[in-house]
């Protein structure tokens, strides 16, 4: 255990020595004070892009794969359909068709959050579906023989198990959304990615660029800390 919180200790340290040097030569200091406030309100874009379509993909997500066990034939035909169109098809794609086409009236932020979301969705429904199925059938069964409905044998027996399996994918979908974000600049909308190729096309030189990679690469890093936490906890009684 010692040696375990020692390892920890050199990679914390490790990762702090790297993301305070990088950010101590690429942040571009010789900006406006009114640039750097909007270079933290783009990562604030960046975040509300994520956690918002996180939400709505997770809610979609279930929905899909909880109706998917239905095995109603036409609806799992269509909601195979929708997850083929939303994964076969590049996300920027998806992007210009909410915030240039389908609602084209609204604030960019919100169409560009359902198109994520959306996006987000089809993996998410797999995710759950895979988890639901690494489960061995034979619980469901014995729930059934004991007389437990199907709604009610899902959720009491099936879920509970499948939850250790679903939750470090989910962590790692919000992670891969994270950083999916950064093609929302292509449809007009400021996160940190276009700011910080806006403040590079005025400085002429690279350093938001970079800055931005280190921004992106320090908060991955704490997201997949967290993830290992996460998965720790959940395999601590294996």
């Amino acid at each position: 255990m010692q040696i375990f919180r020692q390892e920890w200790i050199y990679k914390f340290l490790f990762f702090a020595l790297l993301v305070g040097v990088g950010a101590y030569f690429t942040f571009p200091s010789e900006i406006s004070d009114a640039n750097k406030i909007a270079l933290a309100k783009s990562f604030g874009t960046t975040m509300k892009l994520t956690i918002g379509a996180s939400i709505l993909g997770i809610i979609i997500g279930f929905i899909l794969a909880f109706i998917k066990f239905l095995g109603i034939r036409v609806v799992n035909f269509l909601i195979d359909e929708y997850i083929d169109i939303v994964r076969g098809t590049p996300v920027l794609i998806q992007l210009m068709l909410f915030v240039l086409i389908i609602l084209a009236s609204m604030d960019s932020l919100y169409p560009a959050i359902i198109a994520l979301g959306l996006n987000s969705s089809a993996y998410v429904a797999e995710i759950v579906r895979s988890g639901i199925n690494s489960v061995d059938r034979g619980q469901m069964e014995a729930a059934r023989a004991m007389g437990l409905n199907y709604r009610t044998s899902m959720q009491e027996i099936v879920f509970p198990q499948a939850v250790k399996n679903i939750l470090p994918a989910l962590a790692n979908e919000f992670i891969s959304l994270f950083k999916e974000t950064s093609v929302v600049g292509m449809v007009g909308i400021m996160d940190i990615t276009m700011r910080a190729q806006s403040l590079q096309a005025t400085l002429y030189s690279p350093k938001p660029i970079v800055f931005a990679a280190v921004v992106y690469y320090a908060s991955v890093k704490i997201f997949s800390f967290l993830v290992k936490l996460l998965e720790k906890r959940l395999n601590r009684n294996d």
